[in-house]
This record gives C-alpha cells, sequence and structure tokens, in this order.
C-alpha cells in the first residue's frame, strides 16, 4: 500500500468522521483474552507471515450508521488494521509465530464490518457483523493453497444510541469470525503443507 492512498484514505476517514461533528467514532477491538489455544494449534509451530489485507466493502468510510439521526459511525483505526491485529493474536495464541517472512502466508480481504440499528418501541436491537475472506499462500510458489470465508454475528437489545452495546456487538462478531478462523480443520491443514 503507498503512502499517498494512505494518506489520502486517512483524509477521507477524518472528514467522515469530524465533518460536521455528527459521526461518532468506536473503537473496536479483538480482546487477547478471547483468543485460545484451538484447532490451529495442532499444525505445530510454524512462522506464519501476515500479508495484505484489503477493505473490500463498498463504504469503507464508515461502518454503521447512528439508529435515531443516521448520522455515521465510523472506526477510530483502519478496518484493515483491525482485522490484521486480531489475526496476529490469533495466530501467537495457537502456538505459531507471526514473523514478516513465514513458512506460510495469510492474506484477507474484508467483506464485512458493519453495525446495524434497529429501533423498536423502547429498545434498539443492534446487529454487527464481521466477514472476511482469508486466503493461505504458499510463499515460495506465490499460489493459493486454500481460501476460506468467516463470518461472526452478534444481536443486542439495548437502549437507542448506545454506544456501549455498539462496541460489544462488533468486538462480539469479530471475535466470533476469529474463533472460526482458529477452530477450522481446512485451516489447520492447509497450514501444515
Amino acid at each position: 500500500m503507498s503512502r499517498r492512498w494512505w494518506r489520502r484514505w486517512m483524509a477521507v476517514a477524518a472528514v467522515a468522521a469530524f465533518g460536521g461533528g455528527c459521526a461518532s467514532q468506536l473503537d473496536v477491538r479483538y480482546p487477547e483474552s478471547s483468543a485460545n489455544p484451538a484447532l490451529l494449534s495442532s499444525a505445530g509451530p510454524r512462522g506464519v507471515a501476515i500479508g495484505p489485507v484489503v477493505d473490500r466493502r463498498v463504504d469503507r468510510t464508515r461502518i454503521g450508521v447512528k439508529p435515531m439521526s443516521q448520522d455515521p459511525i465510523v472506526a477510530r483505526r483502519p478496518v484493515e488494521e483491525i482485522v490484521r491485529e486480531a489475526l496476529a493474536v490469533e495466530i501467537a495464541r495457537t502456538g505459531h509465530s507471526v514473523a514478516s517472512a513465514g513458512d506460510v502466508v495469510l492474506a484477507a480481504e474484508v467483506e464485512e464490518f458493519w453495525l446495524d440499528a434497529v429501533h423498536r418501541q423502547a429498545t434498539t436491537q443492534y446487529i454487527g457483523r464481521v466477514a472476511i475472506a482469508l486466503i493461505v499462500v504458499d510463499p515460495h510458489t506465490g499460489s493459493r493453497v486454500l481460501t476460506r470465508r468467516y463470518a461472526g454475528i452478534k444481536r443486542l437489545q439495548a437502549a437507542p444510541d448506545a454506544e456501549q452495546a455498539w462496541r460489544e456487538v462488533m468486538d462480539a462478531a469479530l471475535t466470533r469470525t476469529m474463533h472460526d478462523v482458529a477452530t477450522d480443520p481446512e485451516l489447520a491443514a492447509a497450514l501444515t503443507r
């Protein structure tokens, strides 16, 4: 990713976040305590390079809208960075090392990273969705070994514009996605090839 592209992206994100003063920033994080040694640890210790994480969402300027005002909700950090960090934590917790050059390369594409809010009477139902495509690449040949899609969803009833609920559903959706990564037998098998 070029520096010029990165600066443009940050400028767009800043305008989206602060333009008009109506946007809310949400600090979505993958809780390290959620990562547990799982099926991926059965592959034996490997050096895993996390390759590019690409945001393929149609609307990359926001991750949702406020239920009452319809103002945008934006992530404090780029979605690619959030997903990359979550993958690194999960890979490290399963006994592998995250390295710049490894035995295998994991590339990811973010397909969905969105917070929906459906207002009902006195409460609002918040739905967080995170979906990624994970590609395992042989670093020697550059060929794809495996491509898998993982998705996590979390629903929660709370008060309208409850920012704590926003973060809770997005963190949980990301956690469920990473749990699916860590417990996928096909991914574990691909790491051993």
